[in-house]
């Protein structure tokens, strides 16, 4: 299944939904964008600045729904993440952001965003590629998410990972939904309105200054919820603080089932050089090779 509204000329609508950001920040990224076909909007408030957001709560979502009426844009662009996105998700109208079916497209906080329009609407996003951190020309995977985001790709696999070795804890493969993103993010929507109601779902994460015992309460936390006994394969991203991928499985191995698909090392992650990743998409997972399609 294609990502929705992807193609050669897709309109770009950039919005901050959390944390404030300056013109200097994103110029390369804009600047790659544009470059590559994208006509790009900037919305009304970008750069505004109140406390440590990028801009008060109403700021914030005129910005996002004036770009959901607008007949230009195909894509909802978040800039950056921080903090702030879930104080939106009670303002934000949903109806209309799925009678526009408009992709949205951030990373970190800006999960739980995308969760919540999942929730809300079951439209698919992409996770990662934040303007402030990897949309940049020395990014292994700048080109990758250029081509995902004109709908040249449809799949990721071992021959578009750079130099990174995908890490196998137990092979396999599935057919299901991909969901995910930061971890203390998915947790915090967990028993509100914006966590979806899940059946089966592959599950990717990745978080951010995260120690291996924080990673495991958070997931010890969704296992008692019944969220992970869902879980139909898992990919592993980077955790900056515990980059070991063995390490880290064999920590949180208890809490999946166990005739699942897992692979580690994924390049996603509060890096400079990460990928992107659909979300709320029907996929396929190979572990060997590896190979993720839609």
């Amino acid at each position: 299944m294609p990502l929705p509204n992807v193609k050669r000329n897709t309109g770009i609508g950039l919005v901050a939904p959390a944390g404030a950001v300056k013109p200097e920040q994103i110029r390369e990224g804009i600047q790659i964008l544009k470059e590559n076909g994208f006509p790009v909007k900037q919305g009304k408030h970008l750069y505004e600045s109140y406390r440590h957001f990028a801009g008060t709560i109403e700021q914030r979502v005129e910005d996002i729904h004036a770009f959901l009426h607008d007949p230009e844009i195909d894509v909802l662009l978040a800039i950056r993440g921080g903090s702030g996105s879930a104080q939106l998700l009670p303002e934000i109208d949903f109806q209309l952001w799925k009678r526009t079916g408009k992709l949205l497209i951030g990373f970190s906080d800006i999960t739980a965003m995308q969760w919540g329009l999942w929730a809300k609407t079951e439209l698919a996003s992409l996770s990662g590629m934040a303007l402030t951190l990897q949309l940049h020309k020395q990014n292994p995977y700048t080109q990758l998410f250029v081509d995902i985001l004109s709908g040249k790709k449809s799949s990721i696999q071992d021959s578009d990972l750079a130099l990174e070795e995908i890490v196998v804890h137990r092979a396999g493969s599935v057919e299901d939904v991909l969901l995910g993103g930061t971890l203390s993010i998915i947790n915090s929507l967990l028993g509100t309105p914006f966590f979806p109601r899940l059946s089966t779902f592959i599950l990717f994460i990745e978080d951010i200054n995260e120690p291996i015992y924080k990673i495991e309460r958070s997931l010890a936390q969704l296992k008692m919820a019944g969220v992970l006994d869902k879980v139909s394969g898992l990919i592993l991203g980077r955790f900056i603080d515990e980059d070991k991928a063995l390490e880290i499985w064999q920590t949180l191995e208890y809490l999946f089932p166990r005739d699942v698909p897992v692979v580690a090392n994924f390049p996603y992650g509060h890096y400079p050089d990460s990928c992107v990743l659909p979300l709320g998409l029907p996929v396929r997972l190979e572990s060997t090779p590896f190979r993720l399609s839609w």
